[in-house]
């Protein structure tokens, strides 16, 4: 790791206690303990994303641009625990084989013990193998008297368990094939571990960050000439962080019931079947007005490949099949990607492809031109 403060590389002994043993200056992060992520690289990474300080971002954006890159993996289907084992039972023959040995070994035992006492260390030994032998004999016994029940009642076991077995495989048929995630940050982990830390130690958050909670939605300068339809308050806190509702006199709602009437919508949504479906759903609710879809489509994220964010929501199938029926212009690859329960969130897209696609909508939408807006390929934070 580089100092940030007197960029002298140190090893890991050389930064205990999050102290540079050379300036002793402190620092915000320690890559062995946050996955990875040091001072040097949020620093970079927030320069990037920000465009050179161009674009302000929001602390939920910078969490999305380490979150890992990773598609979900399949979780493998488990069958119910403790299948019960079938009753194993001796031969008649074999039980009293070994009643005769036993009973054989304790005779023999017996005898040698009346012959010379000096023959008891052979007699104990024996006699031992004898009692062990006949009580197994004796066992064994008892369970061939019962096999009919014990076969039974495994009969009974074997059953509900192929019964739970089925129920499961038919609860699991439900739902969207099971995916696990890659380990990233979770919200309250980043605030925690990284936000928190590193307003300790600097006094601040990083230049050109902003929190969500401390964005203040300014005033318009006259009637709104636009409104934006955007449920993620993550990329409405960015917009009017970076005064997008200033320069275009935009509203910016968060459900289509909300659309103020006559005036051209934008439309910004996540890479999901909800997401697809609200560009219908303004329209629906604005008929009269000009929509122009700007959201994030599937056909970006799949582009994108291993550079964008995948997550996946377990659902069930049948709605979300009927969610895609209402989404007619997906290709075959979109409508299996999305029926595998996978989306992609807009917040994770690099911030200032956010503002800029916003703003081409904006513009379109102002001048009356309809449609969807192509987004480009993210890239990948370093």
């Amino acid at each position: 790791m580089i100092c940030p403060s007197c960029a002298a590389r140190l090893l890991a002994r050389e930064r205990a206690g999050r102290v540079c043993a050379r300036c002793r200056k402190p620092f915000a992060l320690e890559p062995k303990l946050d996955k990875g992520l040091h001072d040097l690289r949020l620093r970079r990474t927030v320069e990037r994303l920000g465009d050179g300080g161009r674009v302000v971002l929001t602390v939920e954006q910078l969490r999305w641009a380490f979150h890992d890159r990773r598609p979900p993996g399949r979780v493998p289907r488990k069958d119910p625990p403790a299948r019960p084992n079938p009753p194993r039972f001796d031969h008649p023959v074999a039980i009293a084989v070994n009643a005769a040995t036993g009973a054989a070994a304790l005779a023999g035992a017996c005898y040698l013990a009346t012959l010379a006492i000096g023959l008891l260390v052979f007699c104990l030994p024996l006699a031992a193998l004898g009692v062990m032998m006949l009580r197994g004999a004796a066992s064994e016994l008892a369970r061939w008297t019962r096999r009919s029940g014990l076969r039974s009642a495994h009969e009974q076991a074997e059953r509900a368990w192929r019964e739970r077995k089925d129920r499961l495989r038919q609860e699991e048929a439900r739902w969207t094939s099971p995916l696990s995630h890659g380990n990233t940050w979770s919200a309250g982990e980043f605030r925690i571990s990284v936000v928190e830390r590193w307003i300790a130690v600097h006094g601040a958050l990083p230049e050109g960050v902003v929190a969500e909670s401390a964005v203040r939605m300014a005033a318009l300068d006259g009637p709104p000439a636009l409104a934006v339809l955007c449920p993620d308050w993550t990329v409405t806190a960015f917009l009017h962080a970076n005064g997008f509702p200033a320069r275009y006199r935009a509203v910016l709602v968060a459900t289509p019931g909300e659309l103020p009437r006559h005036l051209p919508v934008v439309v910004l949504h996540d890479a999901s079947p909800n997401g697809c479906l609200l560009a219908a759903e303004a329209r629906a609710a604005r008929p009269d007005s000009t929509v122009v879809d700007a959201g994030v489509s599937a056909r970006t994220v799949l582009a994108a490949g291993a550079r964008a964010v995948q997550l996946y929501e377990h659902q069930l199938r049948a709605p979300l099949r009927e969610q895609l029926r209402r989404l007619p212009a997906l290709t075959e690859g979109e409508r299996a990607w999305f029926g595998r329960g996978m989306w992609s969130p807009l917040a994770a897209q690099p911030p200032q492809r956010v503002l800029a696609v916003a703003e081409r909508a904006a513009d379109r939408a102002l001048n009356r031109h309809v449609g969807f807006l192509t987004w480009p390929v993210p890239e990948v934070p370093q």
